[in-house]
């Protein structure tokens, strides 16, 4: 029986048969509907990173008012990235028994609640545990929002969809911190956060209006051969698998992808350690900068948002391992130039950070999805939920630890933390899959 299904499948792939062929072409075009998923998806979950990071260039602002320490202020970080880690446990599980359309929803509803909350915070400890019920929600919006993506567009996109999906994050995040720290010395930053509730709701708006009731079943999207192991994996839509079984168990998914958690987590920890510090370098002897001018420097985020989508297609044609370790050797790079006082070094480390991060961060996201693939589609989510969970783990960590750090050596305090981040990184990273994709992707057609 199963080599007739394998016979039947070579000729279904055999060009010589119309039928497939026009059904192939079907599968690989971004049809009206899935653009306008496409694009809901990837807005909504830029917001709930506008959120995510509202606090960061304002930590200086905060720690005056509530009268607390760099390292406590940094908490406002830490808070909302280890319920997010934790919390993408639960939202990859949710997300493969009820679909992504209605859990986004939900989260998207309650992040706008609670952002507009966090503005309103009385005191330093409320404001510490609204961000961090933030957290809890955003993998609701984001982990549910690339498993649909995963699932829906077809496998041999999965890196250059894992790049996109980044890039808006990027530039979700970019109008977060920039918004609200060019905005802190007009409407103080409490106003500041105030912006972002409005746009949550705008997000929640644009999910409900681009994710219909009713999303048709894609069925089949595509069958490939998997990178990690080498297993057929068929890829549907979430929603066209609702009720369809439970899908591996998180310690199946855990005992077969452990090194994703570790991955993601050391990947991210010098990333949001050197945007969440610098505003205290550059608030201090011998920059001296403003809150507003300070904040510009996220401006580099969009070197990161460019760089997402390119690095997903160059794994996607030289692999995933090759693609990472080059991302890691260049956030290196860019450690080393943080060491120099000069503010255009400065500039330039924090760009090179930036891009080498986000380059390692969307090829190991790949990773993991191809590594799901023997699972089956419905533990993808369940998979990217628990690289999630590392790597907010490791951003709650970076947000914390470098900031005592900090306190105690000033800014090598920070740098160290991160080189040993990045070294192990490294070592994590020659798990990935070494080979290039069995198929390589052609032009996207509209």
């Amino acid at each position: 029986m199963a080599a007739t299904r394998a016979s039947h499948a070579r000729e279904g792939a055999s060009p010589t048969n119309p039928s497939d062929a026009r059904s192939s072409a079907h599968t690989e075009r971004l049809d009206g509907r899935r653009v306008r998923r496409l694009l809901a998806i990837n807005l909504g979950a830029s917001v709930a990173f506008t959120a995510m990071y509202s606090t960061q260039a304002i930590l200086p602002q905060i720690g005056q008012e509530f009268g607390v320490s760099p390292a406590q202020a940094g908490l406002t970080l830490s808070a909302v990235t280890l319920a997010l880690a934790f919390a993408s446990l639960a939202a990859g599980r949710l997300t493969d028994r009820l679909g992504s359309r209605r859990v986004m929803l939900v989260c998207s509803a309650a992040l706008a609640v609670l952002s507009a909350a966090v503005a309103l915070a009385p005191t330093f400890p409320a404001l510490v545990g609204l961000r961090a019920l933030q957290g809890a929600v955003v993998p609701g919006i984001t982990v549910a929002g690339l498993a649909f993506l995963h699932n829906d567009l077809p496998a041999a996109w999965r890196g250059r969809v894992s790049g996109f999906y980044i890039a808006a994050n990027t530039i979700g995040g970019l109008v977060g911190r920039l918004g609200v720290g060019l905005s802190v010395e007009i409407i103080g930053w409490r106003g500041g956060l105030g912006l972002v509730a409005l746009l949550a709701a705008g997000g929640t708006t644009t999910l409900a209006l681009g994710m219909p009731r009713g999303i048709p079943r894609t069925g089949a999207a595509d069958e490939t051969r998997g990178e990690a192991g080498g297993e057929a994996a068929l890829v549907a839509a979430p929603e066209a698998v609702a009720g369809a079984g439970a899908g591996a168990s998180l310690w199946a998914v855990a005992r077969r992808l452990w090194w994703a958690p570790l991955l993601g987590g050391t990947v991210f920890f010098p990333f949001l350690t050197l945007f969440t510090y610098t505003p205290y370098r550059l608030e201090s002897p011998p920059f001296n900068l403003s809150a507003g001018a300070t904040s510009l420097i996220y401006l580099v985020y969009l070197l990161g948002a460019v760089a997402s989508p390119l690095a997903g297609q160059i794994s996607d044609r030289i692999g995933r391992r090759p693609t990472i370790l080059a991302a890691l050797a260049l956030t290196a790079l860019g450690l080393l130039l943080a060491t120099v006082d000069a503010l255009a070094v400065a500039a330039l480390a924090l760009a090179v950070v930036c891009v080498g991060s986000l380059m390692a961060h969307v090829v190991a996201n790949a990773s993991t999805s191809d590594g799901a693939n023997a699972l089956g589609p419905r533990a993808r989510a369940t998979a990217l939920s628990l690289y999630t969970f590392g790597f907010y783990i490791g951003g709650g960590l970076g947000a914390f630890i470098p900031g005592i750090g900090w306190e105690r050596y000033r800014w090598p305090g920070v740098l160290v933390p991160c080189a040993v981040a990045l070294l192990l990184a490294a070592l994590f990273a020659l798990r990935t899959p070494a080979r290039p994709p069995r198929r390589t992707p052609g032009p996207i057609h509209m």
